[in-house]
Parts: C-alpha cells; sequence; structure tokens
C-alpha cells in the first residue's frame, strides 16, 4: 500500500488507511492525508478489463455536467504526481477520487419518500445529458447491455448444464422459456442511445448527513456507458421494489407497488418532456424486462456451476434466481391490476 500511496502523496507518514467494505467489486478504502479525505480504489480488472475507458467516460461525462452548472456534487479523479488518471503497482491498477463530506448512504429503501428522491436524482442527472454526444463514450463492460447476449447465454448454459441442476431448476427454466418472447419484443423496439449510469442502486446515492431526505450526489460512474436510459429505471424497480434480501426465495410481501409508483415519479421528474414517446410508453414493459435479464443471468449462473456471482451457500444463485421470478410475477399481478400496460 505504501508504494500505492507514493504514486499520489510526496510524504506518506503521516496518511491513515481505512477500509471500506461496502462494495462488491473494486477494493475501496478512505484515504486521510492532513485532514483531508480521498478514497482510493483498486479496480477490478476482472469485471473493468479496460479500466482506461471508465476514466475517459468518467471525465467527459464529468466535463459535461460542469459546464452546464448541473447541481449536484461530482466526485473528481484525482490524477498522480505524474498526471495520470490510474496509477500502476505490481499488475494492480489504482485510482485516486475526492470524497463528498457530510454525506451517507443507504443500502436499501426506507420509504416512498427517499424512493422518489433516490429517482429524481437520476432523472436530473440524465436531464443535464440529454445533449451529449454519446458516441463519445464506450461500454466499461462489453456486452452488459446486450439482452440478445444474455439469452445466447442461457441457451449455452442450458445445453452444458448437468442433469441434476437442470431437474432441480425446471420450474426456473420453464418461466424464463415461457416468457421469451417478451425479450424478442423489447429487442424489436428502436429505444434511442443515451447515456445509461447501469448502477442506479441505493447505495449509489449520497443523501445529506443533516437531512437523510436530500440527495447530494449520485456516484459510482465505472459503469457508465451507451444504452437504452430505461435500464436505469428498471434497475431502480429491480432493486427499490423489492422489500425481500435478493436470495430470499419467501413470496410473501415481497413487492411494494407505493415504492414503484414512488421510483416511476421520480424518474419522470425532470425528463417527463424530453424522453420520447416510445420510452414514455414502455417503461413498465423495460422494468419487468431488466428483472428478467437479472433472473437469467443468476439462473445461468447456477447452470453453470456458481462461477460469476460470489456465493456463501450452495443454492444461492438459485435463490436469487426464485427471488427475482417472485418478484417478476408480483410485478405482472401489480400491472394487471391497476391496468397499466400488460406485460
Amino acid at each position: 500500500m505504501d508504494k500505492v500511496l507514493k504514486h499520489y502523496f510526496q510524504n506518506i507518514n503521516q496518511i491513515a488507511i481505512n477500509p471500506i467494505n461496502t462494495g462488491w467489486i473494486n477494493s475501496t478504502y478512505e484515504i486521510v492525508n492532513q485532514g483531508k479525505k480521498y478514497i482510493l480504489q483498486k479496480i477490478n480488472t476482472k469485471v473493468f478489463p479496460n479500466p482506461g475507458i471508465i476514466s475517459t467516460n468518467i471525465q467527459l461525462i464529468s466535463s459535461h455536467l460542469k459546464s452546464k452548472k448541473y447541481p449536484k456534487q461530482i466526485i473528481e479523479i484525482i490524477p498522480d504526481l505524474q498526471g495520470n488518471l490510474l496509477a500502476r503497482e505490481n499488475d494492480e491498477i489504482w485510482r485516486l477520487t475526492s470524497f463528498i463530506s457530510n454525506s451517507i448512504c443507504f443500502d436499501k429503501v426506507e420509504s416512498s419518500e427517499q424512493a422518489f428522491e433516490a429517482a429524481k436524482t437520476v432523472s436530473e442527472f440524465h436531464s443535464y445529458l440529454l445533449d451529449f454526444d454519446i458516441n463519445q463514450i464506450s461500454p466499461s463492460i462489453e456486452g452488459f447491455l446486450d439482452y440478445k447476449k444474455r439469452i445466447d447465454d442461457f441457451n449455452k448454459a442450458l445445453r452444458n448444464a448437468s442433469e441434476e441442476r437442470l431437474s432441480e431448476t425446471k420450474n426456473e427454466i420453464n418461466y424464463i422459456l415461457d416468457n421469451l418472447s417478451k425479450v424478442r419484443e423489447y429487442l424489436a423496439i428502436d429505444f434511442p442511445k443515451r447515456v445509461v449510469h447501469a448502477d442506479a442502486k441505493l447505495g449509489n446515492f449520497l443523501f445529506d448527513k443533516k437531512n437523510y431526505s436530500q440527495a447530494i450526489a449520485l456516484i459510482d460512474w465505472d459503469t457508465i456507458m451507451p444504452g437504452n436510459i430505461l435500464c436505469d429505471f428498471g434497475d431502480m424497480i429491480r432493486t427499490y421494489s423489492n422489500l425481500k434480501e435478493e436470495d430470499d426465495p419467501n413470496p410473501e410481501k415481497l413487492f411494494e407497488p407505493d415504492y414503484y409508483k414512488a421510483v416511476k415519479n421520480g424518474f419522470l421528474e425532470h425528463l417527463k418532456y424530453d424522453l420520447r414517446p416510445i420510452e414514455i410508453e414502455n417503461m413498465d414493459f423495460v422494468a419487468y424486462i431488466v428483472i428478467y435479464i437479472q433472473a437469467v443471468r443468476f439462473l445461468s449462473d447456477y447452470l453453470n456451476n456458481d462461477i460469476y456471482y460470489s456465493i456463501s451457500y450452495p443454492k444461492q444463485n438459485l435463490n436469487r434466481t426464485i427471488n427475482q421470478i417472485n418478484l417478476l410475477k408480483a410485478l405482472t399481478k401489480f400491472h394487471e391490476e391497476t391496468s397499466i400496460r400488460k406485460i
């Protein structure tokens, strides 16, 4: 760690290092140097094989937002002493960023008001990027939003899975296959290509420490990429309206319709007059598709003997799949009962 710190600071003798264990991908540390705080991260190059793309995307988006006087706080990448945005040490890639003080984050939605505030913050973020030249940025994870690829990967997993795992996932496989036509319908829609944050979970919003109802920043821009803006809406529905832990297979009291409505209203707060009709009309449909694809990913990994997602017990990926399918069923029932577009 000393060698890494020397990339950024001339004197490291008085630096304090505090691990932050909330992230799943990168290794993150709070750095305190002469009373000033920073965030130091080791980039997981297995997930992000081209970290230079991330830095470029962040710099371009940041410059655009600042030029338009975006009102929320922005985390800045701090160059090393040689002016590099990334530091290399022992085949590891490191990055130092600014620290937003007087902030707090939450892992789980606690109220409709909180869900609305987060979705409104994403809406505002996107509203300042509607005129951004999408051709300037590249996917930080190749194929991340390629839903045709996700289905192709699932079909490959089906062909290669053991008889035991095929047998115990029969119900889940049938649900995926029975609703596969919806993905084909989604792929046939010509959505505009816009900036996608691609990880709008609640933990990536910083709230004011003195006023928990006020979001002050949207962080973790590593997954920013071109794509369908509604994927952010769908992922917020997937993570905000689900009251259970992601691996809880119990379908009872799983879905919170008030959180769904709050996210939808918040997402439209700054975008309702700028999104195209094809986007407005398909918000609920895309929310279903995003959750469906996540179920496909969990199930594919289980059929592949758990090679992608970390697990803490043998059937965790299967339980994750069941959880997502339960959410899909609850979401479908909600739409049918409220006469929103049936999906």
